[in-house]
């Protein structure tokens, strides 16, 4: 019987000789002359095909950190990094480009010469001298103090410290050029290196120091499980271990078979069941140990309804799984460790997956009594509830039987998850505690890398607000790390009428994401992040077992933010938004800058100290206290420049107690790179509903007057000026086409925002200009397509498009809406003499002499 992989491996030979007759010359020079713009067939049917193919089967361009240009695969799987995929070396991308693509249609098609140079590694790795670092804030007042972390690794002995302010740090040819400042006799030193550790893995520790739970004189554990990850190493779920060996665990070895541990101080001892445990369904597992006979006992059974599993129970051998072992002595109990639930100690086999009730008796169990407890909800004397209550914020669980024995949440397992008891009728976890009793383990999640202090910095009175970063470098010049902060005006005043508002809610949604990297173009500092997986993930990310990462952190060493970072070669994140930046700064404007934390942490009042507010390039992330304070500003007289795309798309909740640590629960919509589970939409640090804002009744286009629309590769586009009225003169000096600039063909692309009455801009903006120029690599967006169909493209479709906007509120505010990702990379063009930066002027002083 066929697989459903060799159906898709059957098709796909299928599909490459239909496609081979239509590969000459001709379109492949088509193909090179526009990267990632597909206008017409047969190239788009082409590009479509190698897109589909698995990442590992893909090449791609790899800058290294000296420069050079060279041809990589990407992971086949996690823990391994790029590999070495042709022995040269090119002398700039468009080389190294051509060479992959005529590698790929080799492989794919049979198209042309064999490859001579070609090459299947070694794995390119960075394993030399290497610091990391990161703040434990971001941004911080004069007066406050600003704590940084630093690891010296690779034989860094010996580093320096000083502090930079950043106004521009991208090198790209068409931009402004890098400027960076050493701010003079400030915070310089050297220092001792040294290296700090993190502890991956979610998990949860019961202190308990007058040993209830040691098992001593014969003990009986049970949970409910739903293993998520079977294979890979052992897993514990229930633990209370030292490295003696000493102890017991309850979980999983490395084939997914039951299994309870035993030490004695000398050797480990294991009964395990004969079958593995099927991932993705809901068990119950018990097990015991009786000194007086000698006899360790293990049973399993499964517990699948018609819900809470991925299978029907009509499909499941509903018996019980039985192992005994007769273990005599083989069991000393732990003299020192917590209880823990997800983990045999804080280092080692973490659990992926749900535990639902987890018990413990201080005495032995016959057989019928653990198949009994395996069975229902058990009654055991000390057990564990994982319910929710109003939120799932919480970062302990009581224990009933003993108050002191509270289990504390290390690493933030993820809670509001459905258990066994979830029926599918009810989709929030307060209004059905019972069938959301349950928490989900990672082996790699990360809440907070939990560094040793390495340097602190007391942000002096009188110090100019804005972009900072803390340098360190090998003192023999092997290498650096900037870790950027903000500093922000004092504490309840504005130092200027302007406020540049950074997106520092995107820059931690995308933080070490590694797949921006993966094709067609491998940015420095990839590399590394792959085989660094102790750097924790971004919210676009999947855990080990599959399942979405809805949790990101501040406190680890992020890469993304590094002055330089880019995305196809051009810079990203922070690095963008510093075009911005340094286009205000160019221009002689007097700024503040603030960030999307200070703004969900003051709300409106941050706002209202300002004349005008301007966004960042991707303000794609929003909390309900951010969307709710731009709302009321610019409804009671404020005025925003939205300078960007995709904005204020997504959900966003902040622990109330973890305020470093992000929520993002993806929906049933949207583009999205993983989807929450049913029932699994309801963010666990306040309650709220995730997915996109719209989904919430409050899309984009209400306030900014423009929504996401399209995204795609190849080419930006331009403006065209709208034929419509200009009140306000703001297209004053602006000529008919403009934005034909920028670091990517033009200032509309990468993602666009539209105008839509329909949903819900407001009817009587005034339309400043529309893209022009997109073609079919740009595609437009699911949310707004009921059905599969053909034609979505940017020469097909004409919602795939960017719309400058500007209308006024019946408060006496104004928006700007730039509806691109890319338009803020094209303000200092020319020396800043092009018609986006005449026409964002023209708005800013507008608003600034009171228009």
């Amino acid at each position: 019987m066929d697989s459903a992989v060799a159906i898709r491996e059957r098709f796909a030979r299928r599909r490459a000789e239909q496609l081979r007759p239509s590969i000459t010359e001709d379109v492949v020079a088509a193909w090179l002359r526009e990267p990632g713009a597909v206008h017409r067939e047969p190239v788009s049917l082409l590009a479509r095909f190698l897109d589909a193919r698995p990442p590992a089967e893909r090449l791609s361009v790899h800058e290294s950190p000296d420069g050079r240009w060279r041809l990589v695969r990407p992971p086949d799987r996690r823990g391994r990094t790029y590999r070495l995929a042709d022995r040269r070396e090119f002398a700039g991308p468009e080389e190294a480009r051509e060479a992959c693509l005529r590698r790929e249609l080799f492989t794919a098609f049979g198209y042309g010469d064999p490859p001579a140079d070609a090459v299947d590694g070694p794995e390119l790795r960075q394993d030399g001298p290497v610091l990391l670092g990161y703040a434990d804030r971001v941004s911080a007042a004069p007066g406050e103090t600003v704590v940084f972390m630093v690891s010296a690794e690779g034989g860094v002995a010996e580093y320096t410290t000083e502090l930079l302010r950043l106004r521009h740090v991208d090198d790209h040819p068409d931009g402004p050029g890098v400027r960076v400042e050493p701010v003079p006799g400030a915070w310089r030193g050297r220092h001792r290196g040294h290296v700090q550790r993190t502890r991956l893995g979610s998990h949860v520790a019961v202190r308990d120091p007058r040993g209830a739970t040691t098992g001593e004189g014969g003990f009986a554990v049970a949970a409910y499980v739903f293993p998520t990850h079977v294979t890979g190493g052992p897993q514990a779920v229930i633990a209370r271990w030292d490295d003696g060996p000493r102890g017991f665990a309850l979980g999983l070895d490395g084939e997914g078979r039951a299994t309870l541990w035993l030490g004695d101080g000398d050797r480990e001892t294991a009964v395990r069941t004969e079958a593995p445990l099927a991932p993705h369904r809901w068990h119950g597992v018990a097990a015991g140990h009786d000194p007086a006979t000698g006899r360790a006992v293990l049973v399993t059974r499964p517990l699948v309804t018609v819900v809470n599993s991925r299978v029907s129970p009509i499909v499941v051998d509903r018996r019980p799984q039985v192992a005994e072992r007769r273990v005599d002595g083989a069991f000393t109990p732990a003299e020192h460790g917590d209880l823990l639930f997800g983990a045999r100690t804080p280092d080692s086999d973490h659990y992926n997956g749900k535990v639902e009730r987890p018990g413990f008796w201080p005495h032995p169990l016959s057989r019928a009594a653990l198949l009994a407890a395996a069975t229902d909800d058990h009654d055991a004397p000390l057990r564990w509830s994982f319910e929710p209550g109003g939120t799932a914020a919480s970062l302990v669980v009581p224990c009933a039987g003993r108050s002191d024995l509270v289990g504390r949440l290390v690493n933030l397992p993820v809670r509001g998850v459905t258990g066994r008891h979830f029926t599918g009728r009810v989709e929030h976890y307060a209004a059905d505690p019972r069938g959301y009793a349950a928490i989900h383990f990672h082996d790699d999640a990360l809440a907070d890398a939990d560094w040793a202090p390495s340097h602190e910095f007391t942000v002096p009175e009188g110090l100019a607000g804005g972009v900072y970063a803390l340098r360190v470098a090998a003192v023999d010049g092997s290498c650096e790390r900037s870790v950027p902060f903000v500093v922000r005006p004092p504490a309840g005043t504005a130092t200027a009428r302007l406020a540049l508002l950074l997106p520092t809610a995107t820059y931690l949604a995308y933080a070490n994401e590694r797949g921006l990297g993966h094709v067609p173009f491998v940015p420095p500092g990839t590399v590394f992040l792959e085989h660094r997986y102790d750097l924790g993930h971004s919210a676009y990310a999947r855990h080990t077992d599959g399942s979405g990462v809805c949790y990101t952190s501040w406190r680890r060493p992020i890469l993304t933010l590094s002055p330089g970072f880019r995305i196809h070669l051009s810079p990203f994140l922070l690095a963008a938004d510093l075009y911005i930046l340094d286009w205000l700064t160019g221009l002689g404007y007097d700024f503040d800058v603030l960030t999307d934390h200070d703004l969900h942490a003051e709300g409106v009042d941050l706002l209202r100290r300002y004349r005008a507010v301007l966004t960042g390039s991707h303000p794609e992330y929003a909390s309900e206290r951010m969307l709710d304070a731009v709302e009321a500003y610019v409804g009671g007289g404020g005025h925003l420049a939205y300078l960007g795309g995709n904005g204020f798309y997504w959900v966003v909740t902040f622990h109330p107690e973890l305020p470093h640590v992000m929520e993002v629960r993806r929906g049933e919509n949207g583009t999205r790179s993983w989807q929450a589970r049913p029932g699994e939409h309801h963010h666990a640090c306040t309650g709220e509903r995730g997915g996109l804002w719209a989904g919430r009744g409050r899309p984009p286009q209400k306030v900014f007057g423009v929504g996401f629309s399209a995204q795609g590769g190849g080419p930006s586009g331009h403006y065209r000026r709208g034929t419509g009225d200009d009140p306000a003169g703001l297209l004053r000096g602006v000529p008919e086409v403009f934005g034909d600039v920028g670091l990517r063909g033009g200032a509309a692309g990468n993602e666009v925002d539209r105008y839509e009455p329909e949903l819900g801009s407001p009817p009587d903006a005034v339309l400043l200009a529309t893209s022009e120029g997109l073609g079919d690599g740009y595609q437009f967006v699911v949310e707004e397509l009921g059905g599969t169909h053909p034609g979505q493209g940017g020469t097909e479709h004409p919602g795939v498009r960017s719309d400058i906007v500007y209308f006024r509120t019946t408060g006496g505010g104004a928006v700007f809406a730039t509806g691109s990702i890319d338009y803020a990379r094209g303000l200092s063009a020319n020396g800043y003499d092009n018609g986006l930066s005449r026409l964002t002027r023209n708005v800013l002083d507008h608003w600034l002499g009171d228009g």
